[in-house]
């Protein structure tokens, strides 16, 4: 596996879980906790992956995987910010 292309692995496998997220139905999870399951993708899993992500374009000196990454781990504010100004 080429090493420039782990950090854009890790942007595109934290889309499709924030896309995944977004498909679930909204009571999926509600016998386990009350969140839903944009909010665990956005608070957990994107951010986790995103700093993954983020680390491997540090090492690998690519910026423009570096901001995306840190789009990923700005997720939660961005969707927050999103739902707020639709409403």
């Amino acid at each position: 596996m080429n090493k420039r292309k782990i950090s854009m692995i890790f942007f595109i496998i934290g889309l499709l879980a924030f896309g995944i997220s977004l498909i679930l139905p909204v009571d999926i999870l509600e016998a386990y906790t009350n969140l839903r399951p944009v909010g665990i993708g956005t608070l957990i899993v994107c951010p986790i992956l995103g700093i993954v992500g983020l680390l491997f374009a540090i090492r690998e000196k690519t910026i423009v995987a570096a901001l995306l990454n840190v789009l990923l781990i700005l997720s939660f504010p961005i969707v927050m910010l999103i739902g707020y100004s639709l409403m």
